[in-house]
């Protein structure tokens, strides 16, 4: 599904309205989304700058609702009712704002004390800066509570409470342990260490039990999922499901997900290719000398994680190592001072000096190696230094994303630039087409430099359009649907919406006795386990046996994202219906059928592979995957060395087949799917008209590609989702419990035909 900026009043507005009919939405964060300062004797509404606050405005000004934050600005007090409210926007009143309001001495304490120089520095795994005070943890608790009792204070038992970031650990337990009825979902932006780190916080077992108050914390990445989960294990006495990612802690069941987040693609890419933007970057060139050499851009707040002394030290090697890019290259380093207090102040000093050192001992004449601005630079002019950057250096040391990375190549609109990208940034673990970096690995550091000053422009088109794609198609509108629709999903079983299978099994008796059912089973997580190799998930011989009593009294179809041919292998069961590539072809005992105009893409993908297979011949470890309507290209054993070669084949092949087919980059392999392809509920949709008429249709699956299966059997058959769904009828716990259900079944055919 691809996603655009047009789509906020369009795609997530619907969705909205669909899924949260009858909810509230609370969104709870340390910053405000819009702050009031006294300017003389008027009053000023100023909106900070920042993609995810003003996503999250976007969302609330299509919900309504109610936006709780710390009221820091000058005049803020002046505007709010009797009970801290405003609403806002000023321009066109939307929502809420509800405002906390902390001493000067709790300020200090909460934010600049406990959020920032312990769980801060600790989270990035820069332990020789945490600094720890009592007094930094008693007001961190106390603030928890005034923000806790804020959300209370509005919160209805429909309410959908959504947590942001390290500054409210405390929160989602309070929320909990008064109002167990309350959906609580929180996002954590900053990495989670692994508990050999954690384990240094003096409150580390408080903080992961405010935590597990939520029925959801989104992550950015898998790793620091599993780093959380670990710390419970270690600290906690808790129930962990790793398969499920869920930890039962005293009687509530927490739910971990990796949401990588984004950036509003659109509005940068349509900011870098404006008229305004042209003439910027004329001017920028003329007032820095800029017209005949290549230029570097960093743009970064000015704090030690993102290492900017590692990527000064690159720099001052790769001019050392490389003479002949003096007065051919030019370093544009943008750091924004955000705190200005120890230990960043003796930081903006150390940086200041190294650049004055580089710039006194390589500059020539009016040439100098680094051009340092340490104001910040808006988004409108910003995207001209991000467009005419021939490279983007991110170094930090640690990083929960990094959007800096994602903003220069949504600013790329001539694909021409090379992103250098620390490998320790959760931005590496999505951005393939990137150079990855050690920041501490200085000389391999410096040598990165020159490859991409280096590299042939088809090389950088090729790799900079696939990140471009990447993140086109995976911004922070999807990124907002994606979160909210697993809150949906657990709000639905918390409310009763989505229900417990086995403590309805009366109700559900009643619908399939003496009815003729279709029974419909996803493979992968539910007839099989979840396993971390596919190639390993087996039928049990239990579940094969149960299947081939079942199929003598009731018709069975198996859907899965696999190929065809694959699942049926894995299945080996004669006489029942099959779909693979989740839904776009089916078996249907006698034949193929196959989606509309899959045949057509069936001979364009063939033509496509084969030349894929002749260009890439020449290169060792390339693993082309056919899976009939849909294939992939697996490059995780290609030498680093050809992996630019790759990216350039790839895409030069792509282009010529674009307005056909699909493409999805992903961890060391380009997934290829047709434009337009049946999903699982088109296949169960035509299953049903085509050799089920008059049957009561039964589906089960776990993952998201069942929705759409879910979203078809609306009121016309019974949905099963394993852990729960918005758009299921029941859920059960997990895959072990669907054998359960397929034996009841059984039974209850076997009763009625007995009578």
């Amino acid at each position: 599904m691809e996603y655009s900026g047009v789509m906020i009043e369009g795609k997530l507005k619907a969705f909205i309205e669909e899924t949260f009919p009858e909810k509230s939405l609370l969104i709870v964060s340390n910053r405000e989304p819009y702050i009031h300062k006294k300017t003389g004797l008027s009053i000023k509404v100023e909106k900070p700058a920042g993609g995810l606050t003003s996503a999250l405005d976007d969302v609330l000004k299509v919900t309504g609702g109610i936006w709780v934050a710390w009221g820091s600005g000058s005049g803020d007090r002046d505007v709010v009712d009797s009970k801290n409210l405003v609403l806002v926007p000023p321009e066109n009143p939307s929502y809420m704002l509800k405002r906390v309001w902390l001493t000067p001495s709790e300020a200090e304490n909460y934010y600049h004390g406990y959020s920032n120089q312990v769980l801060w520095p600790l989270c990035h795994i820069t332990l020789d800066r945490v600094y720890f005070r009592k007094r930094f943890w008693e007001d961190y608790k106390k603030v928890n509570r005034v923000f806790a009792d804020a959300v209370l204070e509005e919160a209805d038992q429909d309410s959908i409470v959504w947590v942001h970031d390290y500054h409210l650990c405390l929160v989602p337990r309070m929320l909990r342990n008064e109002k167990p009825e309350l959906t609580v979902a929180h996002f954590w932006h900053i990495p989670w260490p692994d508990w050999s780190v954690f384990r240094v916080c003096p409150q580390a077992r408080e903080i992961l039990e405010g935590l597990l108050g939520n029925d959801l914390i989104g992550f950015q990445i898998p790793l620091f999922m599993k780093n959380f989960m670990e710390c419970v294990s270690e600290c906690l006495d808790a129930d962990i499901d790793y398969s499920k990612a869920t930890i039962n802690f005293k009687g509530h069941t927490t739910r971990l997900k990796a949401f990588p987040i984004s950036i509003d693609f659109d509005k940068f890419n349509d900011m870098a290719s404006s008229d305004r933007t042209v003439k910027l970057m004329k001017s920028l060139k003329e007032k820095y000398g800029l017209e005949k050499v290549y230029i570097g851009i960093g743009v970064d707040r000015l704090e030690y994680t993102k290492a900017l002394i590692k990527r000064l030290q690159a720099i001052d090697l790769f001019f050392d190592r490389y003479e002949r890019f003096r007065r051919k290259f030019t370093f544009i380093q943008i750091a924004v001072p955000t705190r200005m207090r120890e230990p960043y102040i003796s930081y903006k000093k150390a940086v200041e000096e190294l650049v004055s050192k580089i710039n006194e001992k390589y500059s020539v004449g009016d040439w100098k190696p680094i051009i340092y601005i340490d104001t910040k630079v808006e988004h409108k002019d910003l995207v001209a230094y991000y467009r005419m950057a021939d490279l983007a250096i991110i170094s930090s040391v640690y990083d929960g994303m990094n959007l800096v990375a994602k903003e220069y190549i949504a600013s790329k609109t001539d694909e021409k630039g090379v992103l250098i990208l620390s490998e320790f940034a959760g931005a590496s673990e999505e951005l393939e087409g990137s150079i990855l970096v050690n920041p501490y690995d200085l000389e391999e550091f410096s040598e990165c430099i020159k490859t991409a000053l280096t590299m042939p422009d088809n090389e950088k088109i090729s790799r900079m359009a696939a990140l471009r794609r990447q993140v086109s198609e995976n911004n922070i509108h999807k990124w907002i649907i994606d979160i909210l629709n697993e809150i949906a999903t657990i709000a639905a079983v918390k409310n009763k919406k989505c229900c417990y299978l086995f403590d309805n099994m009366g109700e559900i008796k009643k619908r399939i006795f003496n009815k003729d059912i279709f029974m419909f089973l996803d493979y992968d997580g539910t007839l099989t386990p979840i396993v971390r190799e596919p190639d390993k998930a087996v039928i049990s011989d239990e579940m094969h046996s149960l299947m081939l009593k079942l199929k003598e009294l009731i018709p069975i179809a198996v859907i899965s994202g696999r190929a065809l041919k694959d699942v049926k292998a894995r299945v080996g069961i004669e006489d029942i219906i099959y779909a693979g590539n989740n839904g776009a072809e089916i078996w249907d005992g006698k034949k193929v059928i196959i989606s509309q105009g899959s045949e057509e893409n069936r001979r364009l993908l063939e033509e496509f592979l084969e030349r894929l297979k002749i260009e890439t011949s020449h290169i060792k470890g390339v693993l082309i995957e056919d899976k009939g309507i849909t294939a992939s290209l697996h490059f995780r054993n290609v030498n680093v060395r050809q992996v630019g070669e790759i990216f350039r084949i790839f895409e030069k092949i792509a282009k010529e087949y674009e307005d056909d087919f699909r493409f999805i980059i992903g961890k060391k392999v380009f997934e290829i799917r047709p434009v337009h392809i049946w999903n699982k509920g088109d296949a169960v949709l035509w299953i049903v008209e085509n050799m089920g008429e008059g049957r009561l249709p039964v589906y089960i699956g776990d993952d998201t590609t069942d929705e759409d299966a879910y979203r078809i059997l609306k009121n016309r058959g019974l949905s099963i989702s394993i852990g729960g769904s918005v758009n299921a009828d029941y859920y059960i716990k997990n895959q072990g419990e669907v054998k359960d259900f397929l034996v009841m079944l059984y039974n209850t055919i076997k009763e009625a035909q007995n009578r």
